[in-house]
């Protein structure tokens, strides 16, 4: 604390307490002489006398009990803010802000995560649920450490740290009349309730531009920005069909009794989940471990996704 306050009134609190100059010089690392002028200088920008000085050391005079309670108040002040200046930096070096388009917040990191930071019991993380464009976005600007999006095509200015397909499939429920087809065709949507992310997705755009080469028109059902409320359709909905990602909604597939089916244009494996980071900056040690776990987890993930050609 003795940064925060004026030199010379840390010295007169040191010597009031210490009852001599001497005994001072050795809390202080001064010697006398430079610890009596820092005194010698404030009472005389004061005015009056601070100590009564005796053969066996010095005494507060009235002004000197005054002002060392002031000392005492700064002091404490000092390092209250310290403190919590400290505290703020601890707090943001544990701090890890992850961007996301919301197929990634849906489930697949919420559940990834609490188990990291079940690991890490001071690591904070705040996660951005943001539009795919604006995830590269906050990385150049600094707003976060990693970043994970559905993508066509590479973003200047950020490295991909791990990249892997990511088609669109055809999400449903298991007694659904179509769950035991190997693949879905286009066509075969047009008899049942379809349930369509916002246009301004990436699994919404390939889905418009499959259905526009095929000459299908698929009136949805539902259509929301929302993963979430779609996911609740498509499971309270009879016979309701989602376009969705795998990773999405892989984690809980089992447990809602749902299946995720690969269509089979081949417009709609045309995706790629990437996880990014800043080019250039070099991650912490946090930052760098929590890429990692993410990184495993999709890989563990993804490799139970429906082949292509296989059966869901």
């Amino acid at each position: 604390m003795r940064k925060l306050l004026e030199p010379s009134l840390y010295y007169f609190s040191v010597v009031a307490q210490a009852g001599s100059l001497s005994s001072a010089t050795e809390k202080l690392g001064l010697t006398v002489s430079a610890l009596s002028r820092h005194i010698a200088k404030l009472e005389g920008d004061l005015g009056v006398p601070l100590f009564e000085r005796h053969a066996r050391g010095m005494v507060l005079s009235h002004a000197g009990r005054l002002l060392l309670r002031h000392a005492q108040r700064t002091l404490a002040d000092a390092e209250s803010v310290f403190e919590e200046i400290q505290g703020e930096a601890r707090r943001r070096a544990r701090t890890l802000t992850i961007a996301c388009t919301e197929g990634f917040a849906f489930d697949f990191l919420p559940v990834s995560l609490a188990t990291f930071c079940g690991k890490h019991s001071d690591v904070a993380i705040q996660l951005e649920v943001v539009p795919s464009d604006r995830t590269s976005q906050m990385l150049l600007s600094g707003e976060a450490s990693i970043a994970l999006a559905f993508s066509f095509k590479p973003e200047a200015g950020v490295v991909v740290q791990f990249t892997q397909r990511a088609p669109v499939m055809a999400l449903m429920h298991r007694e659904h009349p179509l769950a035991q087809h190997s693949r879905i065709a286009l066509k075969e949507l047009t008899g049942y309730p379809v349930l369509l992310q916002d246009k301004g997705t990436t699994n919404r755009q390939l889905f418009d531009i499959a259905c526009n080469v095929e000459s299908i028109e698929i009136l949805p059902a539902m259509t929301s920005r929302y993963v979430a409320a779609l996911y609740r359709f498509a499971q309270v909905v009879p016979n309701a069909i989602m376009p969705s990602g795998y990773v999405s909604v892989a984690k809980r597939l089992a447990a809602d009794e749902l299946t995720a089916i690969p269509f089979q244009n081949p417009l709609l494996t045309q995706r790629r989940l990437q996880v990014l980071s800043l080019a250039g900056r070099q991650l912490g040690p946090l930052a760098e471990e929590c890429l990692r776990w993410i990184i495993d987890d999709l890989e563990r993930t993804s490799s139970e996704q429906p082949e292509l050609t296989g059966k869901a």
